[in-house]
């Protein structure tokens, strides 16, 4: 299987905070990134969690502005 490489612009490293070093490989499910100065590695994680709902609702609420139409 192939490994397609991609670097992300304006990504740092974590470990040696190089910009624009980091270039993200996938090879079928497998996803992960790289940093081309220090040779760090890091998977991506394979699951994703649902988001949780928060048991006490907060105060937040969306307001939606509509313009009013012009005479």
């Amino acid at each position: 299987m192939s490994i397609k490489r991609r670097f992300i612009a304006g990504a740092k490293c974590p470990k040696c905070e190089a910009m624009d070093r980091i270039v993200m490989l996938t090879s079928g499910d497998s996803e992960w990134i790289e940093c081309i100065e220090c040779n760090y590695s890091e998977n991506r994680p394979t699951h994703i969690d649902e988001p949780q709902m928060p048991e006490v609702a907060d105060e937040i609420g969306v307001i939606q502005f509509k313009p009013r139409p012009r005479n």
